[in-house]
């Protein structure tokens, strides 16, 4: 139609990272993404480092396009369980908790993680819980887990309800993301607001949205190795910090921000 329209791209990782979708996939995005680009009277974008990489590949007038954060609603967590409760439903014995939330898929840094818990997180004690439903790399992920020899210090409960969600990574001592790639990173965010340190990669948005919040890592096994440490040592100091950048990223100023872009391509 003639209508001015507003379109939201999330990322471009089949740009930065072509291995990771099917060729099908990859015509089709290759095919469909300029067009509807070149159609969009507003492009919104959920972080600064998508609006560059959007800007940069389809040559873009930056004017047209705009960054609306993704936002968290302010109950995150009211309806989870008690730490208890959670620890008994899971497995999860007495000791420290790590959380990872994501689909097996490639980029998510699942095998580097577990490469880490064996050669340097090696508290006999220690959990890491897998979030999360199945991907591409997922019998990746299983290989690596006996190979490691992890499977008494890995739990992987799959898909759970959001309240369970919100409660393990609530009873965490860390949220761990070593993602290659992220345009955004909800988890990241969710951790923060419900009082969860974060470790997360270096890499695309996540530096941007944990800022100086979390601790922000390269994706080198060694850059790892004491990131525990840290949070134990920093762990009030992290919880406050990140508890305050998570007020950043409300609902409330997610739909401020759409509704600023439909003005805008309404030309008001």
């Amino acid at each position: 139609g003639g209508r001015p329209i507003v379109l939201t791209i999330h990322d471009l990782q089949y740009e930065t990272y072509p291995e990771y979708t099917s060729a099908a996939k990859l015509r089709y995005l290759r095919t469909v993404m300029p067009k509807s680009v070149a159609r969009a009277s507003v492009i919104a974008v959920p972080t600064e480092y998508v609006r560059s990489t959007v800007i940069d590949r389809f040559e873009v007038d930056p004017e047209r396009v705009v960054v609306v954060r993704h936002g968290i609603e302010p109950d995150i967590g009211r309806g989870a369980r008690s730490e208890e409760e959670l620890r008994d439903a899971y497995g999860l014995g007495t000791g420290r908790v790590l959380v990872l939330p994501a689909i097996t898929h490639p980029h998510k840094g699942h095998e580097f993680l577990l490469d880490v818990m064996a050669t340097h997180w090696t508290d006999p004690d220690l959990r890491l819980v897998l979030l999360g439903g199945r991907g591409l790399a997922d019998d990746a992920v299983e290989r690596a887990i006996v190979e490691h020899k992890l499977s008494d210090r890995v739990v992987r409960p799959g898909r759970v309800s959001d309240d369970d969600r919100d409660g393990l990574i609530r009873l965490a001592d860390a949220l761990v993301f070593p993602s290659q790639y992220e345009g955004f990173g909800a988890p990241v965010v969710e951790a923060m607001a419900l009082g969860t340190p974060v470790v997360c990669s270096d890499q695309a948005a996540l530096a941007e949205v944990v800022a100086h919040a979390g601790l922000v890592l390269p994706l080198d096994r060694d850059a790892w190795a004491d990131a525990l440490d840290r949070v134990d040592t920093d762990r009030d100091a992290m919880r406050r910090a990140g508890e305050l950048r998570s007020e950043s990223f409300t609902a409330a100023e997610s739909g401020a921000g759409i509704a600023h872009a439909y003005r805008l391509a309404a030309g008001r």
